[in-house]
């Protein structure tokens, strides 16, 4: 939406300034010049041109794009997460539709940054869906196989836009041959494949939790029996700490400007 807005808005000043251009005023000015024989004519002429360009292409991106809005707002405002899944389709054939007959909305780096945005979008929605504090409120309510499963869907919905993404990226191929989406899948997924992997990440962490914490039930019997017990016990006591180190760091595990969650979650797996 914010970038709609910013062309939407663009346009609007565009056709402002090419308003006053127009007018009999700025007109009286430029005859004056011009008579004049003023340094100012050439440079002006040439600002004129810049802004008639300018506003062409405004105009032409605000209209292509409008038919957008109505899905973007359904993704932004979506309650439930599973429900995002509904408007991947409308919203990618609406981007090719642009792509197909827009004069200037129809390079690689518009598309980038067009579905650079989305992603986004998608990864402040699963931020609102599931967060650290709610998973391990879960784990404490031995309910860690709900928030696994909140995971795993988090992770078939952001399948399922990738997917969507490349059924329209070899339409494009077919439907527009002499400008096909020759895009790298990696300049516009970097952003998302590392929320992905964060992602999986805390899925081990969760499904690693919940293994262990079947250790603190376990009585051995038989001659070694208390000896062995007593060693799964510091081995619980263990990975409880390890756990309690991670729950401490300060800061939401699932937020992927977290950095330092890398080097956490590594000592974790090597303790």
């Amino acid at each position: 939406l914010a970038e709609l807005d910013f062309w939407s808005s663009k346009a609007s000043n565009l056709n402002a300034i090419y308003n006053q251009l127009q007018s009999d005023r700025v007109r009286r000015v430029l005859r004056f010049l011009d008579r004049a024989k003023s340094t100012y004519n050439a440079p002006f002429a040439k600002l004129c041109t810049e802004v008639f360009r300018a506003r062409a292409e405004a105009n032409d991106n605000n209209r292509f794009l409008k038919p957008l809005r109505p899905w973007l707002e359904e993704l932004e405002n979506m309650s439930s997460f599973e429900g995002l899944t509904t408007c991947f389709r409308p919203i990618i054939h609406l981007i090719l539709l642009v792509w197909k007959g827009s004069a200037y909305y129809n390079t690689p780096s518009r598309l980038v940054v067009l579905l650079r945005e989305i992603c986004n979008c998608l990864i402040r929605q699963a931020c609102g869906y599931v967060n650290g504090t709610l998973i391990f409120e879960m784990i404490e309510a031995d309910e860690a196989r709900k928030a696994e499963d909140m995971l795993r869907t988090l992770l078939r919905v952001f399948g399922a836009f990738k997917s969507t993404y490349w059924d329209y990226k070899a339409k494009a191929l077919t439907e527009v041959p002499e400008n096909p989406w020759r895009i790298q899948n990696n300049a516009i997924f970097v952003r998302l494949d590392a929320f992905l992997e964060r992602c999986h990440d805390i899925l081990e962490l969760t499904q690693t939790i919940r293994q262990f914490s079947k250790l603190a039930k376990i009585e051995i019997g038989g001659t070694k029996g208390k000896t062995l017990t007593t060693s799964v016990m510091q081995i619980h006591s263990d990975f409880v700490t390890a756990v309690d180190v991670i729950k401490t760091v300060g800061y939401d595990i699932i937020d992927l400007d977290m950095k330092q969650f890398d080097d956490t979650f590594y000592e974790f797996r090597s303790t």
